[in-house]
């Protein structure tokens, strides 16, 4: 039986885990999240290749990621976030439509230079009822509907802040969120006197199917339903076929002398009509005109509902050694988000804002002297224990992980240890435990990709995207 799962219920669930993730970096919520990577080693050791493989939604492949974390950090940052659209000239956009699935190519909406975001209520049109391309950006930022030059009407949503930016804003999404207060000098005020000024059940568009009706003239038409006040206007194409149908009882509305766009939109309509006056149909059967009603509580009440977000972006901007809890000087291929982590010495939920998942061999002796992690270098004991290295440092600690590939046999304090490519051998005084269980908390998602080498003096943007 064919079926769908609604916008509704993946913005119920994307809002679980916002929700969830609330106020982690101060302590006051249940949940705790965390950004981890691993895996230094090549991924196709066998074969000495470094390809990139897809993750499998598979136990195995979890518990993999697990045996290769090096380090989490507490997640920064998170926001509902939405396909980035930028406004670019000579484009047709369409205007939002309630029967339109997901965010169309392009959009019906946009960001434009000064990172403004806005919805398209009206697309401009010839005079025959044609779209046109949109040639003016959208420059205003109050609860106006004007008329561009080139006939668009765009309705400015929000404001993309600077912070918002640098956090969330990438080449291939941007942010959207809900503001739930905001003084009048805030950054999210504009946005937020949209989200006052909304008006539930407003008709802001029509979708038109003229099938073969030919009309003398446009025909009357009458909107009609459990709400009141919303207008419409016909527009024919050359061939006398009802083409478009715009908001107003004239061309110009919005216009100076005219009713305003958001006046001829009506409110409170759940359920809503349009009656066509057949008085001028000429030939053919009757056109039909289909209202297009406003998201709940009405467009700009709530950004997240009215760009159809259900993704979430989580972000950390781990610099450097991250207060020497993160591997400098190797590599990561892996990037997974994690919930509610167990510390390894006491089995309570993990808290910290960043934390080990390697373990650590702490030699008698320092070892001098670089190390090419080119080579994806081995801890080799005389118990048999192998390992990745996956950093050392000068006080004379190895930290390491095993996997499949290396065995599980563990070091012993005491033992000779050799490393691969450096002579002579070594001996372990003691081994420190990891910060976290690594086989602790729920692994949300998982991502591979090519080898990341990190550096002490380097500040990475971490960015985890969850779409449902």
């Amino acid at each position: 039986m064919p079926a769908i799962i609604t916008d509704k219920l993946k913005r119920t669930f994307s809002q679980l885990i916002f929700d969830q993730n609330q106020g982690t970096t101060l302590g006051d919520s249940n949940n705790y999240f965390y950004i981890g990577v691993g895996h230094s080693q090549i991924w196709q050791t066998d074969a000495n290749t470094d390809v990139t493989p897809t993750p499998a939604n598979s136990e195995r492949d979890r518990r993999l990621f697990r045996y290769n974390l090096q380090s989490v950090k507490a997640v920064e940052a998170f926001s509902f976030v939405v396909p980035l659209t930028d406004w670019t000239t000579n484009t047709i956009y369409p205007a939002y439509n309630d029967a339109t699935v997901g965010q169309p190519t392009p959009s019906y909406y946009v960001r434009t230079a000064d990172n403004n975001v806005y919805v398209c209520i009206r697309q401009g049109k010839d005079s025959f009822g044609s779209a046109v391309v949109s040639q003016t950006q959208p420059d205003h930022t109050n609860t106006s509907l004007p008329i561009e030059t080139d006939g668009y009407i765009w309705k400015y949503m929000y404001t993309i802040t600077t912070a918002d930016a640098n956090r969330f804003l990438t080449s291939n999404f941007m942010p959207v969120k809900f503001v739930d207060s905001a003084s009048p000098t805030a950054p999210e005020a504009p946005q937020k006197a949209v989200q006052d000024a909304s008006v539930a059940g407003q008709i802001i568009g029509y979708r038109v199917d003229a099938g073969n009706a030919v009309y003398s003239s446009a025909p009357t038409l009458t909107v009609r339903g459990d709400g009141s006040g919303a207008k419409a206007h016909g527009i024919l194409d050359a061939a006398n076929k009802l083409a478009a149908v715009e908001i107003g009882d004239s061309a110009r509305v919005g216009t100076t002398g005219f009713p305003s766009i958001s006046s001829e939109m009506g409110s409170g309509f759940n359920q809503a009509y349009v009656k066509v006056d057949q008085t001028n149909l000429t030939s053919g059967t009757n056109a039909k005109v289909y209202p297009i009603i406003a998201p709940d509580n009405g467009i700009g009440a709530d950004m997240r509902t009215d760009l159809r977000s259900n993704s979430i972006m989580f972000n950390i901007k781990p610099e450097g050694n991250v207060d020497g809890t993160w591997v400098v000087d190797n590599e990561y291929r892996q990037i997974g988000l994690l919930k509610n982590l167990l510390d390894s010495s006491n089995g309570n939920l993990f808290t910290e804002t960043q934390g080990t998942a390697a373990k650590k061999l702490v030699m008698t002796t320092r070892i001098t002297g670089g190390l090419n992690w080119a080579d994806d270098v081995t801890v080799n004991g005389e118990s048999d224990a192998s390992a990745w290295i996956d950093y050392f440092d000068d006080s004379a600690t190895i930290w390491y992980h095993q996997d499949e590939d290396t065995g599980f046999v563990p070091f012993r304090a005491g033992e000779t240890v050799t490393i691969s490519g450096k002579t002579g051998s070594f001996t372990v005084d003691t081994i420190e435990a990891r910060d976290i269980d690594i086989f602790s908390g729920e692994l949300l998602f998982l991502n591979n990709q090519a080898k990341i080498a990190r550096d002490v003096d380097q500040t990475e943007d971490i960015k985890v995207v969850i779409k449902l």
